[in-house]
């Protein structure tokens, strides 16, 4: 049983945020590498490009959610430390028996246990981050715990990528103890070690913090109802709203190197890099900035900085997704489409930080796991397979674009709508958790 550190340093706290965001960016690499894996999996297993869109999508966020919700209360009980290091070890383990898929089914069974196992970092952390940082600097901290998982989900499509490149044209890699298998096989088998390494260094050099005294002297088990039914409504329609921008980005993320593919004739391996790079640039320089930006415009007396922080992305990353599915040249998409990330994924952050600013630490746990509920039925569960289903009314696989364009325009202003219905709650929250001192 962990002992808590009664008080963490500034440099130790900034290495708890590097280590766990780390920890994130191979969270992402494990989870957004199949991905870049669609037509070599599909070429192989016989599925269909709606199969992958479950795999990929709905069933990926059906499990990583629900299982969050009981994973997130337990954050606000137990060791996060340990709850860490334990579905790490799941997670890795997944990735790696992913690549011994011979049958689509074994395959989806390893992608629920990856679900299974990362449903618990967001909640965890969050609620660790809260501990370690006074207010003012957990915006930042957040920010850079994200911006370093959204670095992974696109750094999957460039490892992905140069692995292939080193592969080559070979059809099947001979490996010491493992045997043969295929290039993609080797993919997963590759990307899943590190999250293995990690959690015995979270092991061996994190500490757990305590929680705040009032945390402490409160009952377990027993939750503040009226903290939570003034915070619920506000906060699960800014949820709704955020979640709205993350289906353009998860949807149009998770097909984009397929679209190279078949618009433009590139080669998977070429597409992944690119794809990485373009999206890394623009999603991780997005969260940075953003996430300082709000936290310096609420410190000068703004308290409605993050609902139209939020609201400005969705309008403007959207419209740059539209255009993207419009461009007539492959670099043209992959600007546009960089543009267009660095917008969204700049104001996902947004929801992680209104519960850091708006909760007390005995609910942050379980709102973030909300938050995650509402944002993977959302981003998961629907951009990847929406898009797929509106290709085939416009014609099947070959027409992606139209899949991009029509959920960028839709989720974008509605996604706006839906905060800005909510701002004026979520201020006078702001303006409560700043005079309770939360």
């Amino acid at each position: 049983m962990d002992t808590p550190s009664p008080a963490i340093s500034s440099g130790r706290a900034w290495y708890a945020v590097l280590l766990l965001g780390t920890l994130y960016i191979v969270a992402f690499v494990d989870r957004a590498i199949l991905g870049l894996l669609v037509e070599p999996i599909k070429a192989d297993l016989g599925v269909t490009d709606n199969q992958m869109s479950l795999l990929i999508g709905a069933t990926f966020a059906v499990f990583y959610s629900l299982v969050g919700l009981p994973l997130g209360r337990l954050a606000d009980r137990i060791s996060r430390r340990q709850i860490i290091i334990a579905t790490a070890l799941v997670w890795g383990s997944c990735t790696f028996a992913s690549g011994f898929a011979t049958t689509f089914l074994f395959l989806c069974l390893m992608r629920i246990g990856v679900a299974v196992g990362e449903a618990a970092l967001t909640p965890s952390v969050t609620s660790l981050i809260s501990d370690m940082f006074p207010r003012e600097r957990r915006a930042r901290a957040m920010g850079i715990y994200v911006a370093m998982g959204n670095m992974g989900a696109k750094l999957a499509y460039v490892i992905g990528g140069l692995v292939l490149a080193a592969i080559g044209t070979r059809l099947v890699l001979d490996l010491p103890v493992l045997g043969a298998v295929k290039p993609w096989q080797a993919v997963f088998m590759t990307v899943a070690a590190p999250a293995l390494l990690i959690a015995l260094l979270i092991f061996f050099t994190l500490p757990e913090p305590a929680r705040p005294m009032a945390a402490q002297a409160a009952p377990v088990g027993k939750k503040p109802i009226a903290a939570l039914q003034s915070r619920w409504r506000p906060l699960v329609l800014l949820f709704v709203g955020g979640a709205l921008g993350q289906t353009i980005v998860l949807g149009m993320s998770a097909w984009a190197p397929s679209y190279l593919l078949r618009e433009f004739g590139w080669q998977i391996s070429e597409a992944g890099i690119y794809i990485g790079a373009a999206a890394t640039a623009g999603g991780v320089s997005g969260v940075l900035i953003f996430s300082n930006l709000v936290e310096w415009l609420v410190r000068r007396g703004h308290l409605n900085a993050l609902p139209m922080t939020l609201v400005c992305g969705l309008l403007s990353g959207s419209a740059l997704m539209v255009a993207a599915g419009l461009a007539a040249t492959p670099m043209l998409f992959l600007v546009l489409f960089a543009l267009g990330l660095f917008a969204l994924s700049g104001t996902g952050v947004m929801c992680m930080v209104a519960v850091q600013w708006t909760a007390p630490t005995t609910l942050r746990g379980e709102l973030m796991s909300t938050y995650l509920l509402i944002n993977s039925l959302l981003s998961m569960g629907l951009g990847p397979s929406a898009i797929t289903l509106i290709s085939g009314l416009f014609g099947g696989p070959a027409h992606l674009a139209a899949g991009f364009i029509a959920v960028a325009a839709v989720c974008g202003p509605l996604g706006a709508a839906v905060v800005l219905s909510t701002r004026a709650k979520l201020v006078a929250l702001h303006r409560e958790a700043i005079a309770d001192g939360a």
